[in-house]
């Protein structure tokens, strides 16, 4: 009642908001303030960034500088080694052949001269530490390694890159490649740039192979590291067909993680270049190399390198904004009491209070709006108890929806088993197979339920591959190596199943030999990490990249999207599957999922 009575005084004395509302222009001179000294700090600011700009460029040219020397070195000893009469005539020798073997009375004088012109090469890469590799090949892929010990790699297909087709035509140019892996020398996957040129007979004047040297980053990454843009400042080196040629984040750059806009780096005809993550970049082109040096400056560190400006503006808005305020703090309250009112109303609904309501008691504007907001209120707890119980129900049901694409697809795969024990007159297997297999869809129903134990999942597992060992016999064999204390944590079901059978049919079963599945099981922080591996046939980089990609039914990859949209429909994007692979060093496949126990009964 008294609180009543409080309001209708107010009521009277400020019935017209309106009315009080001309005391608050005194704001203005704080806003007036606040202009004028944000206006001045970007100014400031803009100054800083051109003489940093400035400062770059002129960084990157010294940079471009290091690196045209340093490349100008490389390509004189490239021209030092194709000069070389011992490697000019161990070409001549094997194009006099053409690939079509060296005859006997010949391979003592070869056998010289491969021996002479390796210990050129070999010396030649002991000059720089960053040299990997340099080889001499024919135009009939007669291959000299600098390192007699190395052996070339069966499975290279070096022949259809630039570095080797490009010498063979431009007969003085120097070829750089961009940045790639090395497979020339078997067993050695290393980061490189490739330098090569032709090896031109010196009698009549054709090009008998080409020279190759391999350079790993290390010269390039020192030029690049000892100037410094920042804390997290960095340059790095792209070609003028956007190849990189160095960058200190390659790895993440390749996999997808980083971007960074190189096609308008490129094309811009500015100084600079800021993006929209607040990054300044800047570039320097060489004319030696074409190679473009690019600077990447994080503009919010040069905010936080001039702390004195950002004092000094500071210091002068709190000043000017407390006189302001001072001076219309008594005015000002009782104006804003009833906004603080209705304000604390709306953060209480803000963290999740739908039952409060704004007080409407009096009968001016604000009144007017805490009934507008009290309506609205009400009118949003019912949209957003409707929305929550429709999205609920599009989950489980895409849920459902993923799963069932998945049972029909293994159960084809075991009858077709169970047939063919049966057409070859094995009556015993099949009884085992069909016990096998009424044991696995007994676990994998699970009542009815989306998720169940890992023990549970690895019991359908087993007779999965129960099933799968009566049909490959002693070219497939498995181990589960999972601690005791995860097997109670629960998993979407039939999340392992689709990767094993990618691992026997798109692996172990194109493999010429016997090959082994291993499942094992394992913590990382809050997470769990089960781990498929097996020794099969592997995967080429190209396929690893379209993994995800969407399949038509029956190929290679529909179990593997299903598994991923699952998890992460049930956890988030943060979890799901990762693949590591490659040719003929078989496949591992991590599903990361979060921690959850079993809810004893």
């Amino acid at each position: 009642m008294q609180r009543e009575r409080a309001r209708k005084k107010l009521h009277h004395r400020f019935y017209s908001i309106r009315t009080s509302m001309v005391l608050c222009f005194m704001l203005l001179i704080s806003v007036v303030v606040l202009l004028v000294s944000v206006l001045s700090y970007n100014y400031a600011i803009r100054d800083y960034e051109k003489i940093s700009i400035h400062y770059t460029e002129s960084l990157l040219a010294e940079v471009n500088g290091s690196i045209d020397s340093y490349m100008d070195n490389v390509k004189s000893m490239s021209s030092i080694i194709c000069s070389n009469p011992d490697v000019q005539d161990l070409m001549a020798e094997y194009n006099r052949y053409r690939g079509f073997g060296v005859p006997e009375q010949a391979r003592g004088g070869i056998e010289t001269l491969r021996a002479r012109a390796a210990q050129q090469l070999d010396l030649m890469a002991g000059t720089r530490s960053e040299i990997t590799n340099i080889a001499v090949i024919s135009k009939y892929r007669d291959v000299l390694l600098s390192d007699t010990r190395k052996q070339v790699n069966p499975y290279s297909e070096y022949n259809l890159t630039d570095w080797f087709l490009k010498p063979l035509s431009l007969k003085e140019e120097i070829v750089v490649s961009p940045s790639h892996v090395q497979n020339l020398v078997k067993d050695e996957y290393t980061w490189v740039i490739s330098i090569s040129r032709a090896v031109i007979d010196r009698v009549t004047g054709e090009v008998t192979g080409v020279m190759v040297i391999d350079l790993n980053f290390l010269a390039i990454e020192s030029i690049c590291e000892t100037a410094q843009l920042g804390k997290n400042g960095y340059i790095y080196i792209i070609d003028r067909n956007q190849n990189i040629i160095y960058h200190p984040h390659q790895q993440l750059i390749y996999s997808g993680i980083k971007v960074d806009p190189l096609k308008d780096i490129l094309l811009m005809r500015d100084s600079y270049l800021r993006t929209e993550e607040n990054k300044i970049y800047t570039k320097s082109e060489s004319e030696l190399t074409g190679w473009t040096a690019v600077g990447v400056i994080n503009a919010s560190e040069l905010i936080s390198d001039r702390t004195a400006v950002v004092n000094f503006y500071f210091t002068l808005t709190a000043v000017c904004l407390l006189a302001a305020t001072l001076a219309a703090l008594l005015i000002s309250t009782t104006i804003t009491r009833p906004l603080q009112e209705l304000e604390e109303t709306m953060h209480e609904v803000e963290e999740g209070d739908w039952e409060v309501r704004a007080s409407t008691a009096t009968n001016n504007e604000i009144g007017q709006i805490g009934k507008t907001f009290n309506t609205m209120i009400s009118r949003m707890r019912e949209l957003r108890d409707g929305a929550l119980a429709n999205e609920e129900a599009k989950r489980k049901s895409e849920i459902n929806a993923l799963q069932a694409q998945i049972n029909p697809h293994f159960l084809y795969n075991t009858l077709d088993t169970i047939i063919w024990m049966s057409a070859s007159g094995k009556t015993e297997e099949v009884t085992e197979v069909t016990a096998a297999l009424a044991k696995l869809f007994r676990t994998s129903i699970s009542k009815g339920e989306n998720y169940v134990s890992l023990a549970n999942e690895l019991e359908n597992i087993r007779s999965y591959l129960t099933i799968q060992q009566m049909r490959y016999g002693e070219q497939l064999s498995y181990a589960i190596d999972v601690p005791r204390e995860l097997l109670t944590c629960t998993v979407p079901k039939l999340i392992l199943q689709p990767i094993v059978e990618n691992a026997l049919y798109h692996g172990v079963k194109l493999s010429e030999t016997a090959g082994t599945i291993t499942i094992s099981g394992a913590t990382q922080g809050e997470r769990l990490v089960l781990t498929v591996c097996d020794d099969g046939v592997g995967m080429t980089a190209a396929q690893l990249e379209t993994i995800f990609d969407p399949r038509e039914n029956g190929e290679r990859g529909i179990g593997v999207t299903n598994v991923n949209h699952r998890i992460q429909l049930c956890y988030g994007e943060a979890y799901g599957l990762c693949y590591f692979s490659a040719p003929g060093e078989g496949t591992r496949v991590e599903i990361t999922l979060p921690i959850h126990r079993e809810e004893k009964p």
